[in-house]
């Protein structure tokens, strides 16, 4: 039994592992979870409601909150998480989360390459969320929009909601606008990956659960888009593969 914990920007990500499959998973917020869960910059594991005495390995943002509490990088959590999800050693991953985005080139089963954002929410999950809202639809609806895409060149999110409005002004079919949003998010997590020249990818965080941007990022590519079986846990999957030594 391993435990693993990402504690992201927006979203605190947890699972045990038995027998290497995921047997209990955990979410939170994680700004309220900070604050009840770490005194001292000590993890109440207890909080948890998992068994006592395992050894648990933290990543992820929210990490910096702790103190002596063993933990790995992000680029290596995603990065054991996705060769244990997918069963590959070859393939450019991109991880999406709340507010940041990395991709990682993977060549004979060991990290090749990678670059991160955390400077800017831009193509998102945070994006997403806003013009969700914006829009006054759920992420579920959004997220199956796809046909015809009106074209949205900002994905700041200031400058973006400007476009969208513009175009709900315009009387643009909502669906449309929808799967504008989604090309948006698609083309700019494309242009990340583009000098690694991909031959197929695997997308991890919580934008992989969105199949509007799936769809179109494997659209731009050219490219098979994997998105694994636990793509929101994937990093917490790999700090528990490290737990297990």
């Amino acid at each position: 039994m391993a435990l693993g914990l990402d504690l992201g920007s927006r979203t605190v990500k947890g699972v045990r592992l038995e027998g290497g499959r995921v047997a209990a998973r955990f979410t939170a917020d994680t700004v309220p979870f900070l604050g009840r869960s770490v005194r001292d910059g000590r993890l109440k594991v207890e909080d948890l409601d998992w068994p006592a005495g395992e050894r648990l390995v933290v990543t992820g943002y929210g990490r910096r909150a702790l103190q002596g509490q063993d933990s790995i990088t992000e680029i290596r959590a995603h990065f054991k998480g996705a060769l244990h999800q997918t069963g590959l050693d070859d393939f450019t991953m991109i991880e999406i989360g709340g507010q940041d985005s990395k991709a990682i080139q993977v060549k004979s089963g060991r990290v090749y390459d990678f670059q991160t954002n955390d400077k800017c929410a831009a193509g998102t999950g945070r994006y997403l969320e806003n013009m969700a809202r914006l829009l006054g639809v759920d992420l579920v609806e959004l997220a199956a929009a796809r046909g015809r895409p009106t074209r949205i060149n900002n994905t700041c999110a200031i400058f973006g909601e400007s476009e969208v409005i513009g175009q709900v002004i315009e009387g643009l079919d909502l669906d449309r606008i929808m799967a504008g949003i989604n090309d948006s998010v698609a083309r700019r997590a494309a242009q990340m990956v583009k000098r690694y020249r991909p031959r197929r990818i695997v997308f991890c965080g919580g934008v992989a659960l969105n199949s509007g941007v799936v769809a179109g990022l494997g659209q731009i590519l050219g490219v098979e888009v994997i998105v694994p079986a636990e793509p929101l846990f994937n990093g917490a999957i790999g700090c528990a593969l490290e737990a297990a030594g």
